[in-house]
């Protein structure tokens, strides 16, 4: 009997240091996965606090840049546009934010907070346009409407990407140095039309990744800022109407943008009027690095002289 009782005792204790250890294991394994866990989330919120705070700064930055053009608002006149201007006096976009941070935000955030810019291709053709660059969308037809006078009131500093998407899903727009507002809003008894030049100004297609330079002789008509159009770049070459979900727009193209070689309506693949499906548009932020004057003036490689 006794020989019996031992082995028993001895099984006992060996199914209890069988299940001591499957204990220590399953208690190892359940560490483990916990620390896993632990690290993943730590790592998760530490990109996350990266973004937010490349975020803050990008935007704070541009929030004071919008400022400082309020406080002193555009008088230009005809008389002034006449001018050569100078490149000292072009405005000065100049951000503190390292260019790679930025950059990297873009690539995450577009083009899937745009309903027009469809891929990288097309990023990267705007940013070879106008050099070293981050852009912050202003204005977004399916949210903010199609009335003309909210574009000149929500959109009233300068350099500015305008992007179209027709309902054929012909893509183009423009960029300007200035803005769309005309000099004087409001009811008048007549209709207030202003010439404005820009030597930066440019139109593209999208789709073609094709840009055409304003025409030196037509500087001086670089925009017609008519206060019942969202905007007209040259004197046809793209026009936006007021109500443009509605109403539409128009080209001539090329009129005052283009050059020799540039063929009729090459601008809108072929649609001289056309019904709009998106309209965008982009506050453009240049980024400046020692010595890199043009980038700092806002300057890129389409400045007609």
């Amino acid at each position: 009997m006794s020989e019996i009782e031992t082995s028993d005792q001895n099984t006992n204790n060996q199914s209890e240091e069988l299940i001591n250890n499957q204990n220590k294991e399953e208690t190892k394994s359940k560490d483990n996965s916990k620390l896993k866990y632990l690290l993943f989330a730590l790592f998760s919120i530490l990109i996350i606090i990266c973004l937010l705070v490349c975020t803050y700064i990008y935007y704070k930055n541009s929030e004071s840049e919008e400022n400082s053009d309020q406080k002193t608002p555009n008088k230009r006149t005809k008389e002034k546009n006449e001018k050569e201007p100078k490149l000292e006096d072009t405005k000065i976009i100049k951000y503190e934010t390292p260019f790679i941070l930025t950059s990297t935000l873009d690539y995450l955030l577009y083009p899937y907070h745009s309903d027009i810019i469809k891929n990288m291709d097309d990023y990267e053709f705007i940013r070879d346009c106008l050099g070293k660059i981050s852009l912050k969308m202003v204005f977004n037809s399916n949210i903010n409407g199609d009335y003309a006078l909210d574009v000149h009131t929500r959109v009233n500093y300068h350099h500015i990407l305008a992007i179209i998407e027709t309902e054929n899903g012909n893509r183009f727009g423009g960029y300007t140095s200035d803005n769309f507002s005309p000099q004087t809003l409001g009811l008048t008894s007549t209709n207030i039309e202003l010439l404005k030049q820009d030597h930066s100004a440019f139109l593209f297609n999208l789709d073609q990744k094709k840009y055409y330079n304003i025409k030196k002789k037509d500087i001086t008509r670089a925009l017609d800022c008519d206060e019942y159009f969202t905007f007209c770049f040259g004197e046809g070459d793209l026009l936006l109407r007021n109500e443009f979900m509605t109403n539409g727009g128009t080209s001539n193209f090329p009129d005052c943008y283009g050059d020799e070689n540039t063929k009729k309506l090459e601008l809108t693949n072929g649609e001289e009027n056309f019904t709009v499906k998106s309209f965008e548009i982009y506050h453009v932020l240049f980024f400046a690095e020692f010595g890199d004057e043009n980038n700092r003036m806002g300057v890129h490689k389409n400045y007609v002289k």
